[in-house]
């Protein structure tokens, strides 16, 4: 590369600046290898080149949705789902594609509206999961569109998606049984679905437990949203728990959020994310969520960023606590037991 040498270039910046429509297209096609481009003058602390991977598409709509994440050197910078312009179009209507539907009333029949959750899931992997593409803690990732909306009533019953960024193995979901018991969970699991997450554990803002919000297949829901907002006309956070443990992050959106960014005069849209003073695992976690019109793919995201390595020891009282923990702690505690048994 005579040239890149002459203009003091490496190979990479050259290749950038020469082909970037040849980039953006590549990284269009889920599965392809990491595209890279040098970094911005706010990045070089964190490494020389900024990579976006894509896992594998799922479709949604007339088009698609898959996960992507951006690192900068080894540091995560964005962790997000992808939806094509076109899988915001021809959404189903119906309120589920029954796949957690449960007959709570035993009438032998299925109410759609009142005897499923979920909506219309799309379960994705996050890329090279394991690899150069991971954001650990972060595991898989769960969108799901909801024509009608869903529970509470007066509040979230709007036409939304939910994206959730898993914090656990997808065996920890599919352990939550269906049921009769709050959003169809089953009554025997309703206790451990519903304990309280620890002080210490808990993102500013939100309460320890919601057992009205425990939903089959899902988790208790953690809402900092006051009872008297109103119906959702934007987008929210929630967080994920179940066995006293948070196990999702949640953005939550209406498809107009994303779909008025496309002529905004920002395409971008973020918000805190609310931290506890301590995690249960080390890794990183983001301190902000935002919401994309990306002209150049033609696409809308929605996703985590400002990422933070955290350890669960970050303060004197988060020790102190994890060490009373560990006097009177059980054998099997936590979610490294098997799905939806609660050792106790």
């Amino acid at each position: 590369m005579r040239l890149a040498h002459a203009l003091g270039l490496t190979t990479t910046a050259l290749l950038a600046a020469l082909l970037p429509a040849a980039a953006t297209t590549a990284s269009d096609r889920p599965g392809q290898a990491a595209v890279c481009r040098p970094a911005g003058a706010g990045d070089r602390a964190y490494g020389d080149t900024t990579c976006v991977r894509y896992g594998t598409a799922a479709p949604l709509g007339r088009g698609r949705v898959r996960v992507y994440t951006e690192h900068t050197g080894t540091t995560p910078r964005t962790l997000g789902i992808a939806l094509t312009a076109r899988a915001l179009t021809g959404l189903p209507t119906v309120p589920t594609d029954g796949a957690h539907c449960h007959d709570a009333d035993r009438d032998g029949r299925t109410d759609a509206f009142h005897e499923c959750v979920g909506g219309h899931g799309r379960e994705l992997a996050l890329p090279r999961a394991g690899g150069a593409g991971a954001v650990a803690p972060f595991q898989w990732a769960l969108v799901n569109w909801n024509p009608h909306g869903h529970s509470p009533h007066g509040r979230y019953d709007v036409p939304h998606f939910d994206a959730h960024f898993y914090l656990v193995p997808r065996s920890v979901r599919e352990g939550i049984r269906l049921g009769s018991c709050a959003l169809l969970v089953d009554c025997r699991q309703l206790p451990v679905a519903s304990r309280p997450v620890p002080a210490a554990q808990l993102p500013a803002g939100y309460p320890a437990s919601t057992p009205e919000t425990a939903e089959g297949a899902m988790g208790e829901h953690l809402d900092s949203r006051p009872p008297t907002s109103g119906p959702l006309t934007g987008h929210t956070l929630i967080y994920g728990a179940y066995d006293g443990e948070i196990i999702f992050v949640e953005p939550m959106l209406t498809k107009d959020s994303l779909e008025r960014l496309r002529t905004a005069s920002r395409h971008e849209e973020c918000a805190p994310v609310p931290q506890p003073r301590a995690w249960r695992l080390a890794g990183w976690y983001p301190t902000r969520y935002c919401l994309a019109y990306r002209p150049h793919h033609g696409d809308f995201t929605v996703g985590l960023t400002g990422f933070v390595h955290r350890t669960p020891a970050t303060s004197p009282a988060t020790r102190a606590g994890a060490a009373a923990g560990a006097r009177t702690a059980r054998p099997g505690a936590g979610l490294t037991r098997p799905a939806g048994v609660s050792g106790r």
